[in-house]
């Protein structure tokens, strides 16, 4: 069977591409659809390692450990270590779960003009069967996920962050309902009464709309120079935003996104 380099990375840009979709929507970052094209192609060049013949294992798992590291770079940045951590660590574990769907896939049907070589993916087959396969597995992968975070559950915690260097501590309350971000850098907000501060006059502010049962309206929110939930600190940009909560069990509401 004839190996086509231009069908090769087509092949796997759209295979790259879908991974990194997938890692992006299960770490909730909402990257730049020119940096997932970017990654995607990226790791297209590493399938060229299908035309080489290595037997050594260790090393196959070292390229793929880079490979991953690469393509993370590209899609995502490097915004902290953490951040690029658990990038690097999602792009690898989806990507390990769509080939071995590929895999799976390969041993039930044996397709004529299908050939996987050092876990490298190639077709000659109907490029709609490729991305109906590639679909199903995003599918998955999304029901899977949402079911996890289903196990989140609302919980009520101690909040404490800092502004403009005073420090404020309240409850908060972990809503798996609460998704808002700040729409320019795409942070968590978390909604806090106002009896707990008073926004300066002089501090830097940012709109953050938002949409519930009663309308649409927004909120006024600034960054916040730290934040510590449950004795833990976030290593996020955190925005806090004034509302009125009136509940006597918590004066906030925090983003569960920021704890996973």
């Amino acid at each position: 069977m004839v190996v086509y380099i231009d069908i090769l990375i087509v092949i796997n840009t759209v295979i790259n591409y879908a991974v990194l979709m997938t890692a992006d929507k299960l770490l909730k970052r909402n990257i730049r659809l020119y940096r997932l094209i970017i990654g995607a192609f990226t790791g297209a060049l590493f399938s060229l390692i299908i035309f080489t013949d290595i037997d050594n294992q260790p090393l196959l798992w070292l390229i793929r450990l880079i490979s991953s590291a690469v393509i993370a770079f590209a899609a995502f940045g490097y915004k902290s270590r953490r951040e690029y951590i658990k990038a690097l660590i999602m792009t690898a574990a989806v990507s390990l779960v769509y080939c071995g769907g590929f895999i799976l896939f390969y041993q039930l049907f044996k397709p004529p003009n299908m050939l996987i070589i050092n876990d490298v993916p190639y077709f000659e087959v109907d490029p709609l069967l490729m991305i109906i396969l590639t679909a199903v597995i995003y599918v998955i992968l999304l029901v899977i996920s949402k079911l996890f975070s289903e196990r989140i559950k609302s919980t009520v915690v101690p909040l404490k962050f800092s502004i403009s260097k005073k420090d404020y501590s309240c409850i908060g309350k972990v809503d798996t309902g609460c998704n808002l971000i700040e729409p320019f850098s795409n942070s968590p907000v978390i909604i806090v009464d106002r009896s707990i501060i008073t926004i300066n006059d002089n501090e830097p502010r940012r709109i953050i709309p938002y949409t519930s049962i009663g309308g649409s309206s927004y909120l006024n929110a600034v960054k916040a120079d730290s934040v510590t939930i449950d004795n833990k600190c976030i290593d996020k940009s955190i925005y806090i935003a004034l509302s009125d909560i009136n509940n006597g069990q918590y004066e906030a509401i925090i983003n569960s996104d920021i704890l996973r």
